[in-house]
């Protein structure tokens, strides 16, 4: 569903790129890339296709069948080439558990703008982030993030795991002494947090 989703949305992108940019500049594609940097590769071969048609176009000669076949045998290469690597990227995904931070990114967030979607102190994402949350996280806030990162929940469970199982991130160092690890719970981060008492209930309600 994830997948089938992404390729959804890359569409949606590419028809947009497509009727904006009739003859795509490299000042069009890099400001399409800036915004959506997951779908690079699509963009910049959709914008070849089309100044690779633009150019034969307006030829101020005619144009004879072979030239014409020229193009868009190499328009089509470029779009097989991109395909292709797509589906290498498609099943390598597949073998190798998501990340937490590959999730986060392939859906458009980072902590703080994920934090403000789904109103919550942005340092209760930031300590599941640097591996300091002991799991399990709440189960209201495992389904915040199923919803808006549009991933499964037996990819998230995963990626969570990934993530607390590797070594947290050091704590700033004390003046008289080494960095130290902390770890704690999700309901200790959460009590530990800037948000009033009722939105830190809600966090921590089962259902």
């Amino acid at each position: 569903m994830y997948e089938a989703n992404k390729a959804s949305d890359r569409d949606d992108v590419l028809l947009a790129f497509h009727n904006e940019c009739d003859k795509p500049t490299s000042d069009d594609i890099e400001n399409w890339v800036s915004r959506y940097p997951q779908f690079e590769d699509d963009i910049r071969a959709h914008a070849a296709i089309r100044n690779e048609w633009a150019e034969l176009d307006d030829s101020d000669s005619e144009v004879d069948e072979t030239t014409l076949a020229r193009g868009r045998s190499n328009a089509l290469n470029l779009l097989h080439q991109v395909q292709q690597a797509e589906r290498q990227q498609a099943a390598s995904n597949e073998q190798a558990p998501a990340t937490w931070a590959y999730i986060v990114k392939a859906s458009g967030f980072d902590i703080p703008i994920l934090a403000r979607t789904l109103n919550i102190d942005r340092m209760v994402l930031a300590e599941l982030s640097a591996g300091r949350m002991r799991l399990p996280i709440g189960k209201r806030l495992f389904s915040a993030l199923l919803d808006v990162l549009n991933v499964s929940a037996s990819k998230l469970s995963s990626a969570l795991t990934l993530l607390v199982s590797g070594p947290p991130r050091l704590s700033h160092a004390k003046a008289n002494g080494p960095p130290v690890i902390h770890t704690r719970s999700y309901e200790e981060i959460v009590q530990a947090s800037t948000m009033t008492p009722a939105e830190k209930s809600y966090w921590l309600t089962e259902t």
